[in-house]
């Protein structure tokens, strides 16, 4: 407590110290500044790591198993190609572990055993070696790691197209409910199977917009039928879209409606007998042909000019009413002229529950609806025409949707239409082309038949999206049900065995056990002899994250060793800074001698007072960083609008920059400050040692 007191006393600002004040001023500037681009870089690349590492373990696993040549060239794996209790077909690893014989081949019924084939492994009883069910029990037999479960995945090729049905808005003077115009997509593209029990989508997975609701509530009247014409659109029967109806507001509570971008009619019943309102009237040959209503009078100038944008002729007016008739500028208007609310206006809205019974289509599905128009409150109801859902709000307890993708219990169902086709969770590649939740198309495939190969195609819709992250095929990478990829991929069995088609993932709760995983497999496997038929890699030796992840770790490192020679460079002005602390006290380091202070006190006060300053340049680095990284965004948006561009790519770095503190960051540099800072004290405190009382006294003339 002694040295403590004396360190604190010798640091504070006097004017007779002014070099020594200023230096350490100086050192505390440089050590904060040092330790704010520390904390920063390190949060910043760590936080990226972790999403990557996220987004990948979501869509792989953090551990998988990957059959080797010598189980494609095994005889349980080739034996299914030449047995009738197979089909004559390789079978896949989950097809394998749902097996009721290990061995389905029978002497006095199937072909001769080429002669070139491996020889059966067998165990000591001579039945034939599970490989599939050995690797299984390996997994169970894992210790001390939580939630460890194995899932087998399945990768196959095909192809989709996707039809497009939009709302196509006509911007003229009388007709604003628009049309419907049809566009597809098609892409070749890979296709994976959904593990319902990955705990890990909710990290990968896009949340519903209201784009999406109003998407699949416009298509649930439309039948997809094969023959039809490209441009035509069928209905569902009234008793097949009743029940679709209600499915859809079973899963999803309406809470509010809106009107299109290009407006709604109000009908005239709404309006009040009374009214003042400001609008824009739309003119064609000097003639009103429809009027557009703010919700404010603030509105008026922006709408106008996007009228105009359009090319339309407007003139502002007021629209009024005395109970007997309605004018626009002093001028009676007919009572079939539309009088437009202005697009994107929020409605307070109720789904007529009795509407639904009788509804043929969207169109007859009712909402009572209130809205407010230059301070008049308008109410009635309408039918689900001219408008869109607006906010709404999932049911997430009523068990499986129809429509998209819901988690129950923990685990993930992937919807599936009878009168649609199968869901499927596309990257978000495709949502960034325009497609929405509730589209829908088909995957084909080829099989070949004795004679040619036909074309088969597999009706789908868009359940959801997700993000791929880094893998270099994420964005063709379509997940679709174990049935539908088990289908294809039978239909062209690759005949590429180290393409990873077919394999298990492992995953578990904490992903920094992925070594300890992979090292209690390998011993398992061993011992069950099965170690030359399966292939172990954690996420970092995957093919396509190994380059990106030692990488980053290498910059890590390289970055840390420039980081402790800038701190020892920051910390040697201490050096300096004591050094002349020490012969500006030499007199009161030979008063303390004298009344009795030990070497190691001394050397202890100068210790203390360089560790002082390392503290002090930590703490402020240390605010100044988590000051910076809450405000990541503003920086991050200042930056680029500087450089007239995006400063971090949103496809690699994601669309918000990582701004949690990482403390694996702020431990190194907490160590690292104080501990070269405490150093930088040793050589002014053997200085101060070394002075002897008589000596200092004798050349200060006392």
């Amino acid at each position: 407590m002694f040295e403590l007191s004396v360190a604190c006393k010798y640091l504070i600002p006097r004017r007779r110290q002014l070099s020594v004040s200023i230096i350490s001023l100086i050192s505390i500037f440089v050590i904060a500044l040092v330790v704010w681009l520390i904390v920063v870089f390190f949060s910043v690349t760590d936080g990226l790591e972790k999403n990557w590492v996220n987004k990948l373990t979501a869509l792989t696993a953090p551990v998988r198993i990957i059959p080797t040549d010598a189980y494609y060239n095994s005889y349980y794996y080739q034996v299914d190609s030449i047995s009738d209790a197979s089909g004559y077909a390789p079978k896949t690893i989950g097809e394998k572990l749902r097996a009721n014989k290990t061995d389905p081949y029978d002497p006095e019924f199937d072909q001769e055993i080429p002669s070139f084939w491996q020889m059966p492994d067998r165990q000591f009883d001579s039945s034939l070696r599970d490989l599939v069910k050995g690797v299984y029990e390996s997994i169970k037999e894992v210790k001390g790691v939580p939630g460890i479960a194995g899932q087998d995945f399945e990768l196959t090729s095909s192809h989709i197209q996707l039809k497009l049905l939009r709302p196509a808005p006509i911007f003229h003077a009388q007709n604003i409910f628009g049309g419907s115009a049809q566009s597809y997509l098609s892409y070749p593209a890979f296709l994976g199977n959904f593990e319902p029990d990955n705990g890990n989508l909710d990290k990968i997975l896009f949340a519903m917009t209201p784009q999406d609701v109003n998407n699949v509530f416009s298509l649930l009247d439309v039948k997809e039928e094969p023959n039809k014409e490209e441009n035509s659109v069928s209905r569902f029967n009234p008793a097949v879209y009743q029940e679709r109806l209600a499915d859809f507001f079973q899963a999803m509570t309406i809470t509010g409606l809106k009107t299109r971008s290009f407006g709604w009619n109000i009908p005239r019943i709404f309006l009040p007998k009374e009214f003042a309102w400001e609008g824009i009237g739309i003119l064609k040959d000097q003639t009103v042909k429809r009027i557009v209503l703010p919700t404010t009078v603030a509105h008026l100038a922006k709408i106008k000019k996007e009228l105009e944008d359009q090319g339309l002729n407007v003139v502002i007016g007021k629209l009024s009413s005395d109970e007997s008739e309605i004018l626009f500028n002093g001028t009676k208007i007919t009572p079939f002229l539309p009088i437009t609310l202005e697009g994107g206006t929020p409605l307070n809205g109720q789904l007529i529950d009795e509407s639904i019974k009788s509804a043929k289509r969207n169109s007859d599905v009712k909402f009572v609806i209130d809205f407010e128009v230059q301070g008049s409150i308008l109410k009635g109801i309408i039918p689900y025409k001219g408008i869109d859902l607006g906010s709404f709000k999932k049911n997430e307890n009523t068990g499986m949707s129809l429509f998209w993708v819901t988690q129950k219990n923990g685990s993930y169902l992937l919807p599936k239409d009878d009168n649609v086709g199968d869901g499927i969770l596309l990257p978000k590649s495709f949502r960034e082309a325009g497609v929405l939740v509730g589209d829908r198309g088909q995957l084909s495939y080829f099989s070949p038949t004795a004679t040619t190969v036909q074309e088969h195609y597999i009706p789908v819709f868009v359940a959801g999206f997700y993000d791929p992250g880094i893998i270099p095929i994420g964005g063709k990478f379509i997940l679709a049900s174990q049935p539908v990829s088990s289908l294809i991929r039978s239909s062209h069995q690759p005949d590429d065995k180290s393409a990873l088609t077919n394999g298990i993932n492992i995953r578990f709760n904490n992903i920094s056990q992925a070594d300890e995983v992979k090292k209690q497999l390998l011993n398992g496997l061993k011992e069950k002899g099965l170690n030359r038929y399966w292939n172990i890699e954690t996420y970092r030796e995957y093919e396509f994250t190994r380059a990106i992840i030692q990488e980053l770790q290498s910059q890590k490192n390289i970055f840390m060793l420039i980081a402790i020679v800038i701190i020892v460079i920051a910390c040697s002005n201490i050096i300096s800074m004591l050094i002349i602390l020490v012969n500006d006290k030499k007199i009161e380091i030979g008063i303390l001698r004298s009344m009795g202070a030990t070497t190691k006190s001394i050397a202890l006060i100068f210790g203390i007072a360089g560790a002082i300053i390392g503290i002090l340049g930590s703490v402020i680095g240390i605010a100044a960083a988590l000051l910076t990284l809450h405000n990541m965004g503003l920086l991050i948006n200042l930056l680029s609008t500087l450089q007239g561009h995006e400063v971090f790519a949103a496809s690699f770095y994601g669309e918000i920059l990582p701004h949690e503190m990482s403390y694996e960051a702020l431990s190194f540099v907490l160590f690292a400050t104080v501990g070269i800072s405490l150093l930088a004290g040793v050589v002014p405190a053997i200085k101060a040692c070394l002075l002897r009382p008589a000596q200092i006294f004798n050349s200060s003339g006392g």
